[in-house]
């Protein structure tokens, strides 16, 4: 009868070993999915379209972050790039909670310049897949004016890509007193180009002042305060371009970044 009961407690500790790695394979499972659902975003897509809708193709894309989160210092890679294809989609990887600058740019236009808010108020780690899958930002470089006009904001365009802005002030100045508000709205993407909000402003304001339909010059009004971290005013301004545009994508992208700004208003304040 000895070995018989031997025999049991064998077969016991092989059941036991077996459900403790039974276990222990679905906890490693559990945090693995875990692990993955916590990572840093690994796509973002978007597009460059003409204002009649046709799409860009090999624009240059170039995004780079300005704030972290909740508005704080930026924390690793904050520069990206991409080239629009065929269909005018591009995509970039490896985004982070902040505030996102996006250009883009081609030759004899002048670049669109947007600032957006991803997660800014959700600790790095949280998980920003399925938030930012809804996305889908839109940018449209338009072409210079021809003439003298055109030279002086191609040379504004150098200038800042030079980071001189020394050269593109005086450059701008003469611009402000002018009443196309197509002019004023590329001259304030300029100054956004530069990471200059505070010039920028004033040249949105006053294009939104002779046309109040200028979709163009209320998304720079909301990025220019986004970029100054007063995300009640940017708020209030991507309301104002949501509601003077059509399109899907761009109503999506700025109700997103509406969303983000609402629960980033206490965490921020006083923070501008």
């Amino acid at each position: 009868m000895q070995p018989r009961r031997h025999q049991g407690t064998k077969q016991a500790l092989y059941f036991s070993d077996c459900v403790s790695s039974c276990f222990r394979g679905c906890i490693s499972v559990l945090l693995a999915g875990a692990l993955v659902a916590a990572q840093p975003l690994d796509r973002l897509a978007g597009k460059v379209m003409t204002d009649r809708g046709e799409p860009i193709k090999d624009a240059d894309i170039r995004v780079e972050a300005i704030f972290g989160f909740a508005g704080s210092d930026f924390l690793g890679q904050r520069t990206f790039s991409a080239k629009s294809g065929g269909n005018g989609g591009w995509a970039v990887l490896g985004f982070k909670s902040g505030i996102w600058v996006f250009e883009a740019g081609i030759p004899d236009h002048v670049p669109d310049v947007v600032a957006l808010p991803f997660n800014l108020v959700v600790p790095a780690g949280s998980g920003l897949n399925g938030m930012v899958a809804a996305w889908h930002p839109v940018l449209r470089p338009t072409p210079l004016p021809a003439g003298e006009l055109g030279q002086r904001l191609a040379d504004a365009i150098e200038a800042a890509r030079a980071d001189r802005p020394e050269r593109v002030a005086p450059l701008l100045k003469p611009l402000a007193d002018l009443s196309d508000p197509a002019v004023l709205d590329a001259a304030g993407r300029i100054c956004l180009l530069m990471k200059d909000a505070p010039a920028a402003r004033p040249f949105f304001r006053r294009a939104l002042e002779r046309d109040p339909t200028s979709f163009r010059a209320a998304l720079g009004m909301g990025s220019s305060a986004l970029m100054q971290r007063d995300v009640d005013s940017a708020a209030r301004a991507f309301g104002q371009a949501r509601d003077l545009t059509k399109d899907k994508d761009e109503r999506g992208y700025l109700g997103n970044a509406i969303t983000e700004l609402n629960k980033a208003h206490n965490v921020m304040r006083g923070t501008y």
